[in-house]
């Protein structure tokens, strides 16, 4: 590839919404949120490198850029930029007071019991092995997840849909393992070998994103389509 194609491919973004001070983006799954350490921004891909890069070529090499909230590397979906250091400061306060409501689908392994519920269990504030759970650590951290079944195939798997009370990272895989139905294609919280699994990656998806703008206060509400991995997963499995 040459570095002019190398070059479009890492400052390309799916915009769903866009204002003076704010994006909203779909974020492709394989695609780090923010570097994985400090010191590796100039060595990583990451959707908070091309939006830098987006708002760099609208407004010139001061322009800035901030995330409101995160996804993990393997899921994809609806992330909020902030593009004014104000928008950043104000948006991460009404992350953490739950003022953005956030709507995940994922095709899980099996079927759920009961089409809708609520799954109520801590998670370790600490990782072992690239894993959180409730059963190790000096903390634990209040997680809720509700769930709701909207199409399942056969006994294989289920389509469902996801709301979050909290917003701890891991929640939905670590909550819908505990209840023993992971998310499709995790192999950290489900089995680590399945020759069944349709794709490499944890099958979850943010789907919709609303909230108030940080400070303006007009409602923004977007829903992204599910990748073509995930729509192909779920035609598998139907067929």
């Amino acid at each position: 590839m040459s570095s002019t194609r190398s070059e479009r491919q890492k400052t390309r973004l799916d915009i769903l919404h866009a204002e003076r001070d704010l994006l909203v983006v779909n974020k492709p799954a394989g695609l780090l949120t923010v570097p994985s350490a400090p010191g590796r921004a100039d060595h990583e891909d990451t959707l908070l490198g091309r939006v830098k890069e987006y708002a760099k070529h609208k407004r010139g090499r001061q322009a800035y850029a901030g995330m409101l909230h995160r996804l993990d590397r393997g899921t994809s979906g609806a992330l909020a930029v902030a593009l004014s250091p104000a928008t950043h400061s104000a948006g991460r306060l009404m992350f953490r007071s739950h003022e953005f409501d956030r709507t995940y689908l994922a095709i899980v392994d099996g079927i759920p019991e009961y089409d809708e519920g609520e799954i109520d269990r801590p998670v370790a504030s600490e990782y072992r092995d690239g894993r959180r759970d409730a059963t190790w650590g000096t903390e634990l951290l209040e997680a809720r997840t509700h769930y709701r079944v909207l199409d399942h195939y056969g006994s294989r798997a289920a389509l469902v849909e996801l709301t979050l009370d909290t917003g701890r990272q891991h929640q939905i895989r670590i909550h819908m393992a505990s209840i023993g139905h992971p998310v499709m294609g995790d192999r950290v919280y489900g089995p680590k070998h399945d020759s069944a699994r349709p794709t490499d990656r944890p099958l979850l998806h943010a789907w919709r994103l609303a909230f108030p703008h940080p400070l303006l206060g007009h409602h923004i509400e977007v829903e992204a389509r599910p990748p073509h991995d995930f729509r192909k997963a779920m035609k598998r499995l139907a067929g």
